[in-house]
């Protein structure tokens, strides 16, 4: 199994497509891959400042979780509206739809997962740890994203702190996961070949 640990301090700041923010790129395979030369897939963190609308993004799938804050409403035109009124509950949608962000309560911090889904199927759960526990893993890309607390992953000899990201690829098998004081809440996201 090949595994990378990312901490916040490594991501890559780059401007919202629409020019109306900043991301932190967390990953992105391939490495080093850009809005222009396109991606498998790209997990990101935003600090959202105002209402406004999201950037478009044709042809992509879109998770989206929100981190901190008092949430969002999500008006997708004629596709409908939909809430984020809470933290670490997974939305998907497509990057074809016009969204338009509405904040509820003040600033807010999201977790955004793009994927191409002619290169890749992807999934996403929020995981909570209040003791140890084993996860399964597949021969595809896990990613595991710190979202509260903190994870200690001792067959890696390592510590996760809050926001900390790491990328597992091929490595079919459980690994155990241990809470910090406190427990602890991960964010899997799964991402497959096709």
């Amino acid at each position: 199994m090949d595994w990378t640990h990312l901490k916040p301090s490594e991501g890559r700041l780059m401007p919202w497509k629409n020019g109306g923010g900043t991301t932190l790129e967390l990953a992105a395979d391939p490495p080093g891959a850009t809005l222009e030369t396109g991606f498998r897939w790209r997990l990101s963190s935003a600090e959202v400042a105002a209402s406004g609308p999201f950037s478009a993004f044709p042809g992509l799938e879109r998770w989206l979780l929100l981190l901190e804050g008092e949430g969002m409403d999500l008006d997708f035109g004629p596709r409908g509206r939909m809430a984020l009124p809470e933290p670490l509950r997974p939305l998907r949608f497509s990057g074809d739809w016009p969204a338009v962000a509405t904040l509820l309560d003040g600033p807010c911090t999201d977790l955004n997962l793009m994927v191409d889904p002619r290169t890749c199927r992807s999934g996403m759960e929020v995981v909570h740890l209040g003791a140890s526990q084993t996860i399964r893993l597949s021969e595809a890309t896990t990613l595991l994203f710190v979202a509260q607390g903190a994870v200690a992953v001792p067959a890696l000899n390592l510590q996760l702190g809050s926001r900390h990201l790491l990328r597992l690829d091929g490595g079919a098998g459980d690994l155990a996961l241990a809470p910090g004081l406190g427990g602890a809440a991960l964010v899997r996201m799964d991402l497959i070949p096709v």
